[in-house]
């Protein structure tokens, strides 16, 4: 099994966003995860698509629900550290349709 890695994202200021989209919690029975990173943001090759979020600052994250996971980013300042298991997650993102796709809302 991986080791865990510590990560630190710094942002500018506090209006900047992280620039990943969080994923899971206990509420939803699912592990915290990484689902997307935006390209060019501070998290930008920091942490990918699929890490397994463990901790954030000194806080235990695998029994936080998605809000508060959420609360916890927010309300992180400019630095945000993260514990990661770097690209474990194997969940709902990595589910793709075998055939055609039948519905397509921005083809004419």
């Amino acid at each position: 099994m991986a080791s865990p890695v510590v990560v630190q994202i710094q942002r500018s200021h506090m209006m900047e966003p992280w620039g990943f989209r969080l994923q899971g919690g206990q509420d939803f029975r699912m592990q915290l995860s990484v689902k997307k990173v935006a390209p060019g943001s501070p998290a930008d090759g920091r942490v990918g698509a699929g890490d397994i979020i463990l901790g954030i600052g000194n806080s235990n994250a695998q029994n936080l629900t998605h809000m508060q996971a959420h609360q916890l980013i927010k309300s992180a300042g400019q630095l945000l550290q993260l514990t990661l298991l770097k690209g474990q997650y194997k969940g709902f993102s990595d589910i793709k349709p075998k055939g055609p796709v039948k519905f397509s809302p921005w083809k004419h």
